[in-house]
């Protein structure tokens, strides 16, 4: 996405975090679901175009719903999430760009929802291992909107679960949509 490209209206800012967006299954079809270039700028952390930390300011103060996309890997997302925080959110946590933006984690596991609780495979549940995303965002100034997760992407039922996971993608995305188009 190039910066000139964004008009003053407010968008959906989607940043995705995949390592190997071409191989995967599930993350292609659910960006694929919701990336529209009208209404939702994406920016693909792994694409090699690297923006300045005033860049970001500008394409954060536009947004209007940011989703943070990626599959989860040994309980978190992918390396150039994290160096983006470092980055990026560490520096505009508090300023208008960010503050007061709602904020929403998209992932895919490879596992089952059961294997997420206590007694599971895992241990814990992906809300208690989003936990550390969740308090930097709202120490951002960030709201915390409640993730969508795909379970399952590596298991038998992998196409039934990634098709609900992509209408609910599709939902949400499309519900910010027409709530911005209302405000604008």
């Amino acid at each position: 996405m190039e910066l000139e490209n964004i008009n003053e209206r407010s968008k959906v800012v989607l940043l995705l975090a995949h390592p190997g967006l071409d191989e995967s299954e599930a993350n292609k079809q659910l960006l694929e679901a919701v990336y529209n270039p009208a209404d939702v700028l994406l920016f693909n952390l792994y694409g090699g175009k690297e923006y300045s930390v005033t860049e970001w300011a500008n394409i954060m103060t536009k947004a209007s719903f940011v989703i943070f996309q990626f599959p989860f890997y040994w309980m978190s997302a992918p390396a150039k999430l994290k160096e983006w925080q470092d980055a990026v959110l560490n520096t505009l946590a508090k300023t208008p760009a960010v503050s007061g933006k709602p904020c929403m984690v998209v992932t895919t596991t490879g596992w089952s929802q059961e294997s997420y609780r206590a007694g599971g495979k895992i241990g814990f549940t992906v809300d208690e291992l989003l936990r550390p995303y969740q308090a930097g965002f709202t120490y951002a100034g960030m709201v915390w909107k409640t993730p969508l997760v795909v379970y399952g992407v590596g298991t038998p039922n992998s196409a039934k679960n990634i098709s609900i996971g992509v209408e609910q993608y599709k939902n949400i995305v499309n519900q910010y949509i027409q709530t911005s188009q209302e405000i604008w």
